[in-house]
């Protein structure tokens, strides 16, 4: 009994519909299935652009804010101004967090906040939400942190979090381009970077922000805030409800792991 070469392949055989037939015809249906499937992704993109038209003709040209947002944003700034005060008379001396040399602070997703609030904020380097800093901890640090503390959470991390953190995350300013943001991805770049400071390698480096040493605030201010996940999607499926804030003591191993997908 005569088998044929095709029944003992993995490998799907072209053939024609019937036999004698030319092989184009079957290379016609495949190509009939190509042009449907770019159709399709033409048709999703200008859906996408007409419904991106839409939502930016409701807006309006001249991008009104409406009343009732300014009259929400004014009660919270009031609100939180309240807050602080009530907070002062609580905590007039906040002290640091025990046993920690640095601290990593992680501004939330929260919107909103004082004047006072944003301008600390700012200053620490978290001006955008789900970013990371590394601070000293002191008692500027906890005063600081006392005032933003409905807007960020803090830690301290152990040698191994800061580790990954670094090697995963890090990232460079480029004094000939400020606003470059230079990806670790080598030991090549830290030694670029951060040579004559003598931190040559990511150890170094993770060292230098674990230890608060002597480099460490040189280090910070060549690092871009390490930008994270949004820290209520850190759950998987199940979102959380509420933001979380403060001091997270030793649990702030285990948040940021999640966030960078440990």
């Amino acid at each position: 009994m005569d088998v044929d070469e095709g029944e003992n392949t993995a490998k799907a055989i072209l053939r024609p519909r019937r036999a004698g037939e030319n092989i184009k015809v079957a290379e016609t249906v495949l190509k009939r299935r190509d042009r449907n499937l770019k159709a399709a992704g033409q048709r999703a993109a200008a859906v996408a652009k007409v419904r991106k038209d839409q939502r930016e003709y409701k807006k309006g040209k001249l991008k009104i804010i409406r009343a009732e947002k300014l009259i929400k944003n004014c009660l919270i700034r009031i609100q939180d101004r309240k807050r602080q005060k009530t907070s002062k008379k609580k905590r007039p001396n906040p002290k640091p967090v025990h046993a920690a040399r640095s601290l990593a602070v992680i501004r939330n997703g929260r919107m909103g906040g004082s004047k006072e609030v944003k301008v600390a904020l700012r200053q620490m380097g978290l001006g955008l939400r789900n970013t990371l800093v590394f601070a000293p901890n002191d008692a500027d640090t906890a005063r600081n942190l006392e005032l933003v503390k409905p807007f960020a959470f803090w830690g301290k991390c152990s040698f191994k979090v800061v580790f990954n953190l670094v090697h995963k995350k890090a990232m460079f300013k480029d004094p000939e381009a400020p606003k470059e943001k230079v990806m670790l991805c080598d030991n090549v770049l830290i030694e670029k970077h951060l040579g004559d400071l003598g931190v040559l390698c990511t150890e170094d480096l993770a060292h230098a922000l674990h230890t608060n040493g002597k480099t460490f605030t040189a280090v910070r201010e060549r690092l871009w805030p390490i930008p994270l996940g949004d820290a209520k999607k850190s759950n998987g499926m199940v979102h959380d409800k509420k933001f979380t804030f403060g001091d997270l003591q030793s649990a702030m191993d285990l948040k940021v792991a999640k966030l960078i997908g440990e």
